[in-house]
């Protein structure tokens, strides 16, 4: 997702400024660090416990579950509405400085009533697209009941939500990372518990939303032992909205939430064409060829985010070494790119696999699909490298421009495709959406920065991928009865470690990288 926010560049320090003391280092460290790692964590749990869900229900009905989710994400971004950002934001500027706590206080109040007001509203449209999808689209009843419950957690959300806020203004990262963990570890407890007692989709509903209402008192808790002044005048003053700071902060949080509805839309929109336009069980079909993404895609905030604060100085002091930079991180992601996209395509029957339990209804649609989506990895990768170099480049309204473009395009082109190939022309329209993005971010990019030649960047990792390709095409015919027996399946797996390894040789007898990169590798390992 998108900085909401760019980033300043503060003045070199004077002779008068303290400079950052080792405990002040490690409270940074710990603090990027922590909720990564828990992100991570999350993520894993979060993967075991949709292998359990594709186990445990039909398609059909897990089709009503994965809409219910997706209304919930944008329902999410619209009752943030960018508040918590704008909240962040302004908590930290005021520390410090007289009247701190009152002013915490009375921007808590107005933007967690914002929040809140826009989260009933928002039942207004839900119900709406409920009966819409029942009546003309095939979501069954379970699925309309999982959309009401998710969106009854949005309330109890906005207070978790505006919590967490007020910890990372403080610079309290890691104690939100572990509640996210220990909340998301209840929520898995008690979906799979509701599964189990045969509950089915609004069991895994209501697990969702009795696990915020949890997370909210805890949240509560935390208010009033780490902010026990703050929490008082909280008490004294309660729920109350002052229109002219309301407008202002609807006004000041639009763009904040445009682009992140924006982003959202462009990832996840093709479930809802999927839903209205094809047959039953194929939302659950295209969301198991999903369900990897997830990771590889924690790959690129990995590398930007290290990488940004450099982008931003050297974007104002320092313009080629800034181009040097943005070179070598593409560089470095296209080389990751080439083995993850061939390995998934010779691993696809697996993975779908092992996230079904190889139940009947998913295999070969969900493997083709993942094939196919899997080439958008090479784009996504340069689209997320390059929006952050534009951010640093003080560009960001550009992005919102190219997003609102690339959403629309991608609404037309699965309009167009989904009801002729179905799930495999949602996940071409994603690959044909990144090239979308492509075109304007290193248009726009180029002159600032001048021309980066991602073609010649690309093409090692990419002839060496095709040769690793080759031979896997010719071999598959020996694979393609994996599931006979163990033998099979480790000559299977067995082969595919093979071909990355002759990836690997390809790439490294290509030298990819000039002597001076390999310099600055060595120096950052060391210094890691």
């Amino acid at each position: 997702m998108l900085d909401q926010e760019t980033p300043t560049i503060q003045d070199p320090p004077t002779p008068n400024t303290q400079h950052p003391t080792p405990g002040a280092a490690r409270r940074v460290a710990m603090n990027a660090l922590n909720p990564f790692g828990a992100q991570v964590v999350t993520k894993v749990m979060m993967l075991g416990y949709g292998i359990a869900q594709f186990r445990l229900i039909s398609s059909g009905a897990l089709d009503g579950y994965i809409l219910a989710a997706l209304v919930f994400s944008y329902t999410s971004t619209f009752s943030d509405w960018g508040l918590t950002t704008l909240l962040a934001r302004d908590v930290a500027k005021g520390r410090g400085s007289e009247g701190e706590t009152e002013q915490a206080a009375n921007l808590f109040r107005q933007t967690l009533t914002l929040r809140l007001i826009i989260s009933l509203a928002l039942f207004v449209p839900v119900s709406l697209f409920v009966a819409l999808y029942v009546a003309f689209f095939g979501l069954r009843t379970d699925g309309a009941w999982a959309v009401i419950i998710l969106t009854l957690s949005l309330l109890p959300s906005a207070f978790s939500g505006s919590v967490t806020t007020l910890l990372y203004a403080y610079e309290r990262m890691s104690l939100p990372a572990f509640i996210g963990v220990a909340t998301s570890a209840a929520n898995v407890a008690l979906g799979l518990g509701a599964l189990f007692m045969g509950w089915g989709v609004v069991g895994l509903a209501l697990s969702a939303f009795v696990t915020t209402v949890i997370t909210s008192l805890l949240f509560g808790r935390v208010l009033r032992r780490n902010f026990p002044a703050l929490s008082v005048r909280l008490g004294l003053g309660g729920l109350r909205l002052d229109g002219k700071v309301a407008r202002a902060l609807l006004s000041a949080g639009w763009p904040l939430m445009l682009n992140a509805l924006l982003v959202g839309l462009f990832f996840r929109l093709d479930q809802f064409v999927i839903k209205a336009g094809a047959g039953e069980g194929d939302v659950a079909r295209y969301e198991a060829a999903y369900r990897f993404l997830n990771f590889v895609l924690l790959i690129t905030p990995a590398v930007t985010l290290a990488l940004f604060p450099r982008m931003a100085r050297n974007a104002v002091m320092d313009r080629p070494r800034l181009a040097y930079e943005y070179t070598f991180a593409l560089k470095v992601l296209l080389l990751l790119a080439a083995p993850i996209v061939g390995l998934t395509v010779w691993f696809a029957p697996l993975l779908i696999t092992v996230v079904t339990g190889g139940k009947e209804g998913y295999l070969p649609e969900s493997a083709a699909a993942l094939q196919i989506l899997i080439f958008f990895l090479p784009f996504s990768f340069i689209n997320g490298v390059t929006q952050y170099v534009l951010i640093a480049l003080d560009r960001q309204r550009l992005i919102t421009k190219a997003f609102a473009v690339t959403v629309l395009f991608n609404l037309g082109a699965n309009l167009l495709l989904v009801p002729l190939i179905g799930i495999y022309g949602a996940a071409l329209t994603t690959i044909l959406s990144e090239l979308v993005l492509l075109g304007p971010f290193l248009l726009w990019t180029g002159r600032e920065i001048g021309h980066v030649p991602v073609l010649a960047l690309g093409l090692k990792p990419l002839l060496a991928g095709v040769a690793a390709g080759l031979v896997g095409w010719a071999l598959w015919p020996l694979m393609s009865h994996w599931r006979d027996s163990w033998d099979d399946l480790a000559l299977y797996v067995g082969a595919g470690l093979l071909l990355f390894a002759l990836y690997a040789a390809l790439t490294t007898l290509s030298r990819p990288f000039t002597r001076p990169e390999l310099d600055g590798l060595r120096r950052a390992l060391r210094k890691g």
